[in-house]
C-alpha cells in the first residue's frame, strides 16, 4: 500500500482523525489531512490499496462541517461500513470500512475487535438471534457474513481456474485451510471405481501413497448414499462397525460430503484429523456442502474446457493435413491452366469402360457412377421394380429415365410424379383417376397416372412421403395389377413398371412403422444408390463446363470462363443440394458475370464455408480470447454436425450432446445455425 498522506507521528497542528488500515497482514495509520481522501487500487488515489476486489477509484472520505462522510464511487464490489453496504454514510470513531479483505478503522479500533479470522467452530449458523443481545447479534451476523464472503472469494477463484489438475488442488487446499483439517482427499467416480484425483495436507503438499491413507469404506458409503458424514470419533462411531480401514488408520475426526451434479453423485470431498476428536463442527459440514456444489460446476467446466481444447487440437491437426493434401491436389490439377476446359483435359479418361447402353447424356467421369451404370445394364431389360436412393439433387429422375429409355418399354409413356407434391385428398384421384360426379368439381371422367403409364414406366418420386392409406391402395395395385377409378365400379387392368425414389432413410421409416414393410418389398426388388456430389468431386469441373456450355448455347453468346480462385472455392464446397444446387449457382453466376466468373460473386454460403477452412488470425488477441474463440468454434462445429446427423431432430441431438433442449436452442440462436435445405425443383 502506498499513501500520499502523512503517516504518524502526529503533526504539531490541529489533530486530524486517523484511518487505521489493516491489509495483507500489516497495519498502517494515515492521518486525514486533506478535505477529500480518495481510496482505490489506482496510484492516482490519496490512499492506494493492494486489493483485487477494489475498483481503481473505489470510494472517498470527505471532510464536512461537523464530521466526515464516506461515499462509494460506483465501485464494482461496493463499500461496506460495519458490514452494511452503503452509498454514502457519516463516519463515527470506531467505524470499520471494508473493501474486499482490506479493513480501515475510522480514528480508532473498537476494543471488541481483536481477531479477523473466521472461526467455524462458533455456531454462527445455528445461533437463534432472537435469544441473544444486540451486540452478540452483530457478532453472529458479522461471522456469517465472513463465511459467505469467503465462499464468494472461493467461487471467483474456481471460476477463473480452467486447468482441471490446478482446480482440484485449489478446491482441496481451500477446504483444508477453512476446516483446519490435517489432510484432505478429493475422489471422483470413474466407472465402478473411486479414484483419488488429489490429496493434500495442511502444508499444501501432495500426500504420497494416498490410497492407503483414506477410509474408502466411508467414501464409498457417501458416494452410494449421496448423504454427508460427520463424525467426531470414527473409531467409536457405531456407524462404522466393520469398517476395517477406520480401525487400521485409528481415525478420529472425519468429514465427507458428496459432489453432486444434476442430482447425481460424481465424487466426494473427504477431510480428516487422526489426532483430535470433534475437530469438525456442523458449521464445517454446512460450509463444505455449499462449497461442493460450487466445485461440481467448476469441475464440469474444466473438463469441458480440456475436452474441447483436446478435440480442437486434433481437429486442427486433421484440418491442416487435409488442407495441404487439397492444395497439393489442386496444384497438380490446375497448375497448367486457369481455363476450365484445360483443367478437364487433365482428368483421366477411362477408355476401358464399355456399357451395354448409352449413358452419355449423364455428365460424369466418376467411378462410383460407372458402378451405377453397370448395375443399370443388368436390370434395365427386366420389368422388376427399382428403388433409387440418394440425397436431393443427385439426379434420381435422370436414372429413372435411363431405365425407361434403354428398356423394353421405351416406346410407351414415362410418367413422373412427386408423391410429396400432391395434396393427400387428391392422391387417389391423381393415380387412379375418377368418373364424372365422383366429387365436387369432377365434371368429366379422368384417367389416372396408372392408366396413362399402362405398358410404360411410372416413376414415383419421394415415395416415402406417401400417406398410410395410399400405401395400402398401392400395395393392392402392385399385387393384382388392377385399379378402380374414384367413384367408378369397373375394374381396369394395368401393366406398369414401377421405379421409385426417395431421399429419406426408408428403412428407418419401416422400423418406425411410418412405411409399410410389405410395400417396401414390392418396390425394392433392385436398389440403386446414387452418391452425393461431395463423394464424386471429380465431376464438379465437367458439370460446371456442361452448365456453362448450355447457358452459352441458350443465350447465343460466348461461353464464360472461370477464375482460378472461383474454381478453387466451387471445387472445395460440399454442395449439400448436390447437382441441382451446383446448376442453380452456375446460372446465378452467369447472370452476374460478363466475361469471367470471379470469386467475389459466389454465394455467401460458399464464401462462408471457405473462410471457415482458413486458419484464423490471432494477432493482437490475448490467450484467454483465443481459447474462448477456439472453444466456441469447436462447439459450433460439433453442434452443427450432430444436428445434421440427427436430421435436425433437436431432442435426439440434445440427448446425444448431453445437454438440455433449452440449452441446445440457445446455442443454435447464439451461433446463428440454420438448417440447410436443398433447392426446389425436379431432379
Amino acid at each position: 500500500m502506498v499513501s500520499k498522506s502523512s503517516l504518524t507521528p502526529r503533526s504539531t497542528g490541529p489533530r486530524h482523525p486517523r484511518l487505521i488500515i489493516r491489509e495483507n497482514g500489516s497495519e498502517k495509520v494515515v492521518e486525514l489531512t486533506t478535505k477529500v481522501t480518495s481510496i482505490g487500487r489506482s496510484h492516482e488515489n490519496t490512499i492506494e490499496i493492494d486489493d483485487l476486489n477494489s475498483s481503481r477509484k473505489h470510494c472517498q472520505i470527505e471532510r464536512k462541517a461537523g464530521g466526515y462522510l464516506v461515499t462509494d464511487l460506483k465501485s464494482r464490489n461496493g463499500t461496506l461500513v460495519n458490514g452494511i453496504l452503503v452509498l454514502r454514510k457519516e463516519l463515527r470513531p470506531g467505524d470499520c470500512i471494508e473493501i474486499g479483505k482490506t479493513r480501515m478503522y475510522f480514528d480508532r479500533i473498537p476494543t471488541e475487535i481483536s481477531d479477523d479470522t473466521i472461526d467455524l467452530n462458533t455456531d454462527f449458523f445455528l445461533e437463534p438471534l432472537a435469544e441473544i443481545g444486540e451486540e452478540a447479534q452483530v457478532q453472529v451476523l458479522r461471522k456469517e457474513r465472513e463465511i459467505f464472503l469467503k465462499l464468494l472469494e472461493v467461487n471467483r477463484n474456481l471460476s477463473s481456474t480452467l486447468v482441471l489438475a490446478d482446480l482440484l488442488d485449489l478446491i482441496l487446499d481451500t477446504v483444508v485451510e477453512v476446516t483446519t483439517a490435517e489432510r484432505g482427499f478429493l475422489m471422483i467416480q470413474n466407472g465402478k471405481e473411486m479414484v483419488i484425483q488429489t490429496a493434500r495436507n495442511v502444508d499444501r503438499e501432495k500426500i504420497k501413497g494416498p490410497d492407503f491413507k483414506v477410509s474408502r469404506s466411508i467414501a464409498e458409503f457417501v458416494m452410494e448414499s449421496g448423504a454427508a458424514i460427520l463424525s467426531g470419533n470414527a473409531v467409536d462411531d457405531r456407524r462404522f462397525t466393520g469398517y476395517a480401514s477406520v480401525y487400521e488408520l485409528n481415525m478420529k475426526s472425519v468429514l465427507c460430503v458428496p459432489i453432486k451434479l444434476r442430482g447425481q453423485t460424481t465424487g466426494v470431498i473427504y477431510v480428516d484429523n487422526r489426532f483430535d476428536q470433534e475437530a469438525f463442527s456442523q458449521n464445517h459440514l454446512r460450509w463444505l456442502e455449499i462449497l461442493s456444489d460450487q466445485a461440481a460446476v467448476a469441475i464440469m467446466n474444466a473438463r469441458l474446457f480440456e475436452e474441447n481444447r483436446s478435440r480442437q487440437h486434433e481437429l486442427e491437426e486433421v484440418r491442416k493435413r487435409l488442407e495441404q493434401v487439397n492444395l497439393d491436389l489442386e496444384e497438380k490439377v490446375l497448375s497448367k491452366s486457369i481455363q476450365l476446359e484445360e483443367a478437364i483435359k487433365l482428368l483421366p479418361k477411362d477408355s476401358s469402360r464399355s456399357f451395354k447402353y448409352d449413358y452419355d447424356y449423364i455428365v460424369t467421369r466418376s467411378p462410383k457412377m460407372f458402378e451405377v451404370f453397370e448395375l443399370l445394364d443388368k436390370v434395365t431389360d427386366s420389368n422388376v421394380p427399382v428403388l433409387i436412393l440418394g440425397e436431393s439433387g443427385t439426379g434420381k429422375e435422370l436414372i429413372a429415365r435411363a431405365i425407361h429409355k434403354n428398356g423394353p418399354r421405351q416406346q410407351k409413356q414415362f410418367v413422373s410424379e412427386n408423391c410429396a407434391a400432391i395434396p393427400v385428398n387428391l392422391l387417389e384421384s391423381e393415380f387412379f383417376g375418377h368418373v364424372r360426379g365422383a366429387f365436387t368439381g369432377a365434371t368429366r371422367d379422368k384417367r389416372g397416372l396408372f392408366e396413362i403409364a399402362d405398358d410404360g414406366t411410372l416413376f414415383l418420386d419421394e415415395v416415402a412421403d406417401m400417406s398410410a392409406e395410399m400405401q395400402t391402395k398401392f400395395l393392392r395395385v402392385l399385387q393384382d395389377g388392377e385399379i378402380r377409378r374414384v367413384g367408378g365400379k369397373d375394374i381396369l387392368k394395368v401393366n406398369v413398371r414401377i421405379v421409385s425414389a426417395t431421399n429419406k432413410n426408408i428403412y428407418d421409416l419401416v422400423r418406425q412403422s411410418q412405411f409399410r414393410e410389405d410395400l417396401l418389398y414390392r418396390i425394392n426388388v433392385i436398389t440403386v444408390t446414387l452418391p452425393p456430389l461431395r463423394e464424386r468431386r471429380e465431376d464438379i469441373p465437367i458439370l460446371i463446363d456442361h452448365f456453362l456450355s448450355k447457358i452459352a448455347q441458350r443465350n447465343q453468346q460466348d461461353k464464360l470462363t472461370l477464375g482460378r480462385e472461383a474454381f478453387h472455392l466451387l471445387y472445395q464446397y460440399d454442395w449439400p443440394g448436390n447437382i441441382r444446387e451446383l446448376e442453380n449457382e452456375i446460372e446465378r453466376l452467369a447472370a452476374l458475370s460478363e466475361d469471367q466468373i470471379e470469386a467475389k460473386l459466389l454465394s455467401p454460403n460458399i464464401l462462408a464455408k471457405a473462410s471457415n477452412r482458413r486458419i484464423p488470425s490471432f494477432e493482437g488477441k490475448s490467450l484467454k480470447e483465443v481459447v474462448a474463440r477456439t472453444v466456441e468454434d469447436v462447439e459450433m462445429q460439433v453442434i452443427k454436425s450432430t444436428l445434421s446427423h440427427h436430421r435436425w431432430k433437436k431432442s435426439k441431438t440434445a440427448e446425444a450432446l448431453g445437454i438440455s433442449r433449452p440449452t441446445l436452442d440457445s446455442k443454435i440462436l447464439k451461433y446463428g445455425l440454420t438448417r440447410e435445405r436443398p433447392a426446389s425443383g425436379s431432379e
